[in-house]
């Protein structure tokens, strides 16, 4: 192997190296948890992906030296094409094109003669070279070795500009992607996924929030007559900041809560633990669908709760600046299909401020409100205050 393919062939091992690194990284150092989510087999498949490159690399590059073992020697079984000048005592001037192997391959020779005679001979012969007297002057300028030209990929085929760009291409998306992608939404991005255009009478996912919980006995939360609707995108960020503009956005009547069987405060403590102040803890997910089941709601009406949560300043029926947004991000597969969930939280008096995205743990009393033609969740909060992030950020 000459100098050049063997540093493309370092190159290519450092790549797959490289790769290998930032799957690994992502899966011990944990960032994996904000992309994928716990169950199945998609972080697993992270650490298999990693170890494997990293073994084909290595490999690569313990067997550089024998990629094109015997390729090296004309007695590799190729044809090798020759142009000859012969001397003989003939006197004619004889202009050879073989198709032969050098040396005792035994190959047969095609010749094309053209003398001074005028004659043209075209002779069909086994040629010996050691014994036919001719001297052979062999030009090898023009001689087409094709079986040394093997593809190797951009990086063996292209001249080094080419070389460069593709290792860049390679290369540089996937670091830049490991040291500086954030590992959350920034609030733009949760704001445009829908942060202000809930749907509380949605039954999406409901099951797997019900407070019924998912005994047997526990009436489905998917009614016949109730439709998921799904949430209409906002105006651009820039217009946030006009109440009309959200309120605008908001989506449109949903169906009314449903009745699915009788619920008891006995049926809550069942399902739903309590902190040792009495509080019920719930997930944000939790609390928004409780806006569809009418007796949870009457069970869970003035009930004290707790929550964690991000939080981002209300922007839909908070003319007097008494409501803060809190929020969870559900994800079905990924974090790219990630929706925020969320409810308002209501003071009664001027909201304290956080800043944008703050965790913080809400308690307060459960309440239900008709607001923009649907049953809106609202926490009547107690007390607030900034937390940390749970292990899990996103809910799977």
């Amino acid at each position: 192997m000459n100098g050049t393919r063997t540093l493309v062939h370092l190159f290519s091992v450092a790549l797959l190296l490289l790769w290998s690194a930032v799957l690994l990284y992502f899966y011990l150092s944990e960032r994996v948890a904000a992309y994928l989510p716990p169950d199945g087999i998609f972080r697993p498949m992270v650490l298999v992906s990693g170890i494997g490159l990293a073994i084909v690399a290595l490999f690569n590059l313990l067997t550089i030296n024998s990629e094109e073992a015997g390729c090296e020697e004309h007695g590799c079984g190729h044809d090798h094409e020759h142009g000859h000048k012969h001397d003989g005592t003939c006197g004619h001037d004889h202009s050879h094109d073989h198709a032969h192997k050098e040396g005792t391959c035994g190959h047969d020779h095609t010749h094309e003669h053209h003398a001074g005679c005028g004659h043209d001979h075209s002779h069909g012969h086994k040629h010996d070279h050691a014994a036919c007297g001719h001297d052979h002057s062999h030009d090898h300028a023009g001689h087409a070795h094709e079986h040394h030209h093997h593809g190797h990929g951009i990086l063996e085929e292209s001249g080094w500009p080419g070389r460069i760009a593709a290792m860049l291409v390679l290369a540089a998306p996937l670091t830049w992607a490991a040291l500086q992608s954030p590992d959350r939404y920034s609030a733009n991005a949760v704001i445009n996924k829908g942060l202000y255009n809930q749907n509380y009478a949605s039954t999406t996912r409901a099951d797997q929030f019900t407070l019924r919980g998912d005994t047997a006995a526990a009436p489905k939360r998917a009614a016949p007559n109730v439709t998921p609707q799904p949430a209409e995108p906002l105006p651009p960020p820039a217009h946030l900041n006009d109440p009309a503009a959200v309120a605008k956005a908001a989506p449109p009547p949903p169906d009314k809560a449903q009745s699915y069987g009788t619920f008891t405060l006995e049926d809550l403590k069942k399902q739903v633990p309590q902190s040792k102040e009495g509080n019920f803890i719930l997930e944000v997910p939790e609390i928004y669908y409780t806006a569809g089941d009418m007796e949870v709601q009457k069970v869970i009406t003035g009930q004290s709760v707790e929550t964690i949560a991000q939080v981002l300043p209300e922007k839909v029926n908070n003319a007097e600046g008494h409501r803060l947004r809190v929020f969870r991000m559900l994800v079905q597969c990924c974090a790219a299909d990630a929706r925020p969930y969320s409810v308002p939280v209501d003071f009664g008096k001027k909201a304290p401020e956080f800043k944008d995205m703050t965790w913080v743990k809400v308690t307060g009393k459960m309440a239900y409100k008709q607001e923009g033609g649907q049953t809106v969740p609202i926490i009547e909060a107690t007390k607030v205050e900034e937390t940390t992030a749970p292990a899990d950020a996103m809910i799977y």
